[in-house]
């Protein structure tokens, strides 16, 4: 029981640091008000599936290295961390900008999830099926979850600027720590 526990805050807290901004384009997109509820909740989950499926395939192709080599993907979120730690803060960008469709926010949703393909692929490449499951579950009850609290988000608007701060800081230091937690051997790892 204490590996399902471990791994569902270590999903949560990946989860929860690579998706700040996804949050705050989420409100956005609802301030803007162009869009519907349901074409941003549609566009915004198969944004999140394609992300999932890209993080599992790479996740999977894990298995076709020696098991005693898996830990070594640890370095690929540890590196990221690194240089997004070392890295100016981008200019500020100004409202976000809304094309007006539902493919529209899935793609946006596509194109920023990087950060999160580079931690869910070598967690999802390091552990076994049954944790596999458990990520990729996780994973989809996280976004609808996201979902709601950028609707609840959208009403106090005036509150992100902390977000924007804390997401400068806390997506590399969760890269970091979730690379580390790759390459230490544990309760979810495949070699046990």
């Amino acid at each position: 029981m204490l590996p399902f526990l471990t791994l569902f805050g270590i999903v949560a807290f990946a989860f929860v640091s690579t998706n700040l901004d996804n949050l705050l384009l989420l409100v956005g997109w609802q301030l803007d008000g162009r869009l519907k509820v349901s074409q941003l909740f549609s566009g915004y989950m198969l944004g999140m599936l394609a992300i999932l499926i890209i993080s599992i395939t790479i996740g999977l192709v894990g298995y076709l290295f020696p098991i005693e080599y898996l830990g070594l993907l640890g370095f690929i979120p540890i590196a990221v961390g690194i240089r997004l730690l070392l890295k100016p803060p981008a200019e500020e960008r100004g409202a976000v900008e809304v094309l007006g469709s539902t493919s529209a926010v899935a793609g946006t949703q596509l194109s920023n999830g990087v950060d999160t393909v580079l931690v869910f692929s070598p967690l999802l490449a390091d552990s076994q099926f049954i944790f596999d499951v458990e990520i990729a579950l996780q994973f989809l009850l996280l976004s609808v979850l996201w979902f709601v609290l950028a609707r609840l988000v959208g009403r106090r608007a005036a509150e992100l600027a902390w977000m924007s701060r804390a997401g400068r800081w806390l997506t590399p230091v969760v890269m970091i720590a979730v690379g580390c937690y790759i390459f230490a051997n544990t309760a979810t790892d495949l070699n046990l």
